[in-house]
This record gives C-alpha cells, structure tokens and sequence, in this order.
C-alpha cells in the first residue's frame, strides 16, 4: 500500500504555483518541453548532418523559444478595456516580437553563418509542437464557461427581450 503524502510540509506551498498567470505558465512549460524534445532532435542532425547544422538547428529552436515565449508577454499587454495607451502597447509589443523573428532568422540566413533550412526547420518544428501541445492546454485554462455551472454550453436559456 503506497500513501501519497508530503514528505516535508510547507506553509503556503499550494499557493505559489499560482503568482503565474495561465499564459505564463503555458509558454515556460511549453518552452521547457520544446527545449528538452530539441535535445535528441540536435543530436540526431549532428550525428547525419554534423556540427553546422545541429547548431543551426538549435538556433532556430532557441529563436522559436524566444518568440513564442514572448508571446506570454503580448498576452499580459493586452488591454482589458480599448485604452488607447494599451493597444499601441500591445501593437508594438506584436510588432517588437515579429521584428526580432526577422532579424534573428533573416540576418544569419543573408550572411550565410549556417545552413538556413536546419535554422528554419528548427523554428518552424517549435511552432508546430508547441501548437499541438499547448493548444490542448489553452483550451482546458481557458474553460468552458456553461461548465462552470454544471451544465454545457449549449443548455444555457437564452434570454431576449422584446420590444
């Protein structure tokens, strides 16, 4: 018989995984995963292809990180209401990291450090994955909203007024 108990008890250690907000949360897991399923992607390129393009891999991975991480940080901008002042914060926060895709793939790619299709295999790999894998989740911490009463969307009574 197993008893899954903690082995050393911590005052508020419930409450801590909760100072991140959802997305945040997402895009380190997300982040965290890409990084570890790149590993044997990386060394497999480095067994066929050689150092040149598992490091260009990797960099194309590490660019695929940044951006999509950066979209938590999007996220957190946007406006809860149509201030003016935070949508051209978040307009700019969207254009910064499209900008920075550009540069940091565009820049290697004219100068020709390394072979452009691993980078860009390796920043389009982390886009698919993290799409297949996080789309799930963002869907489960987004809800269903007629779930939380207990029932599903489609038996919530719609209500009209007439006039």
């Amino acid at each position: 018989r197993v008893r899954r108990r903690p082995l050393l008890r911590v005052s508020g250690a419930q409450h801590l995984g909760r100072r991140m907000s959802d997305h945040w949360r997402l895009a380190v897991r997300g982040a965290a995963l890409m990084a570890i399923l790149a590993v044997p992607a990386a060394a497999v390129i480095y067994y066929v292809y050689g150092v040149a393009h598992a490091g260009a891999f990797l960099y194309g991975v590490a660019t695929g990180i940044l951006s999509f991480a950066s979209t938590a940080l999007t996220a957190s901008l946007m406006p809860g209401s149509s201030t003016a002042h935070g949508v051209v914060l978040w307009a700019c926060s969207f254009l910064a990291r499209y900008g920075f895709v550009a540069l940091a793939l565009g820049v290697p790619s004219y100068l020709h450090l390394w072979p452009v299709v691993a980078m860009l295999g390796g920043f389009a790999g982390v886009y698919l994955a993290e799409n297949a894998v996080l789309l799930p989740a963002a869907m489960r911490a987004t809800g269903n909203p007629g779930a939380e009463r207990g029932r599903p969307v489609a038996e919530v009574v719609e209500r009209r007024a007439e006039v």
